[in-house]
Parts: C-alpha cells; structure tokens; sequence
C-alpha cells in the first residue's frame, strides 16, 4: 500500500521509502533470510504499508504507528522527513534514527514471526527471553516510565532492545544487518576478503567489522557525525548474533522431515 500521490511531498517521501525497502529486500535475499528461504515466501508472505497521518471527518486526528503486525510492515511517511525523525531521535534519546534502520528493525520482527520461532524456538528463550511470558503493553509502559536499566550495554544492542524479547530480537537483526552490509560494502569497494557465507566465523566477522567502523566514526567525528556502530560489542550480544547469523542455516522442521521421508 503506498501514500495517494496526489501530493508531490509525499511522492518524493516514498521515493525515499522504496529506495530503503529495495536495499533491504536485495540485502535479505543476498543473506538467505526471510523471506528468501525455504517456504516463507508462501507460509509468512512479507508485505509493507507506507501511511500518511490524517484527519477523519469529525476533525480527530489518526496517526499512523510504525509497526510489524503478522507478515505485515507499516512505516508512517512522515519518517521519511529528516526534520521529523531528528526530532523524533532526539526526543526518545537515540543514537541514530533513519529510513534503513525502520526496515531492518521490523524486519527483524518479521523474521522473528516468519522463521526464528519455527526454527530455533529454545535456543531464541535461552538468548533473548520468553516473549509469550512478557505482556507487551506492560512492557512498553515501564520502558518508557522507567527507561533501561542501567546496565542494558551488558546485554542488549541498544536501551529500546530491554523493553521486551522481541524488540530485543528485532535490534539485534537490525545490528547484524548493519554490519552485513558494511562487511559486503567493503568487499566491493575496499577489496577486503571478508567471508560473509552463513557458515563464517561470526566472531572473526563482527571483529573485522568493527575495525572498519573505528575507522569510519573517526571520520565521522571529523566532520561532527555521529559513530557508526558502537566500538565494541559484549559477549552476550555475540552469542545473539550468533543466532540470527545461524539462521541462514537453519531448516524448517516440517521441510527436515519431509527430506527425511523421502530418503
């Protein structure tokens, strides 16, 4: 579903919408995730909504919230504004705030929904939580009454990632995308060698990464930006990592037996 176009603001906004789903997609597809893998395709269709905020007939304004519900990606187009999400960043306190980065956080939901829970449900609890335990909208409340705790950089990728498992999961996808791609760009354009298969040593890949982005935040710092990613990474977000870099490999267990009855 895309915004009416009838408005030459909002064409342009989802210009820069569909710029940043493309890169996704054609990143996902590259990596073997979701929905390039298996039958999720048919089973778990992905699909994306780009909605404007409006006014209904009686005046009450209707917001669109950005969000991932069963296959189904919404982004609100006013995200695609750089004023309104710089606002936005800085209001709830984030580091970075773009385009490409609402793609693969509700992405990461999707690929929660579409394979991590078929494929990997126990090792998912042991990493990030029960998430059938944890009432979202409870969740959600604290988090923003009471903020991360403050040890949440031990844990977790980011503070929004303590609120619930699944917002957990969803920023760890995000993060291992982001250093995908800055691992497959620098292959490209760099001439580095770096091994981006799904069975690479994750480890050896994040720390060849993060050499790359100490390099660039300096750049970064030189002209006022911010930094990449951040310089190091805690065990316990490696191991998540680990997870979602092993879900490339993973098999559906309805399709493992199929190929079992077969043989």
């Amino acid at each position: 579903m895309i915004p009416p176009l009838d408005n030459s603001e909002s064409v342009q906004r989802w210009a820069r919408m569909e710029s940043a789903k493309r890169r996704l997609l054609l990143q996902l597809e590259d990596l073997g995730l979701p929905p390039y893998v298996a039958d999720t395709q048919m089973t778990h269709p992905l699909l994306f909504e780009f909605l404007e905020n409006t006014v209904d007939k009686k005046g009450k304004p209707k917001k669109v919230i950005t969000g991932h519900q069963n296959g189904l990606i919404t982004i609100n187009l006013a995200e695609a504004d750089s004023v309104h999400r710089e606002r936005l960043r800085v209001k709830l306190g984030e580091p970075q705030r773009t385009l490409i980065g609402h793609m693969r956080h509700e992405v990461g939901h999707y690929i929660d929904w579409a394979w991590a829970s078929r494929v990997a449900p126990d090792e998912y609890h042991a990493l990030f939580g029960d998430p059938d335990s944890v009432d979202y909208g409870e969740a959600m409340k604290k988090h923003y009454e009471v903020g991360a705790p403050a040890n949440w950089a031990d844990n977790h990728v980011s503070a929004y990632a303590t609120m619930h498992p699944w917002e957990d999961f969803a920023e760890t996808v995000n993060v291992y995308l982001d250093i995908m791609a800055i691992a497959t760009t620098s292959n490209e354009l760099a001439g580095r060698n770096l091994d981006l298969s799904a069975s690479a040593d994750h480890r050896e890949l994040v720390n060849s990464v993060l050499q790359i982005v100490l390099e660039v935040s300096e750049y970064n710092f030189d002209l006022g930006l911010a930094p990449l990613l951040p310089e190091r990474l805690p065990p316990a977000v490696l191991d998540k990592l680990a997870y979602v870099h092993d879900l490339r490999s993973k098999v559906a267990p309805e399709i493992a037996e199929q190929t079992a009855v077969a043989n």
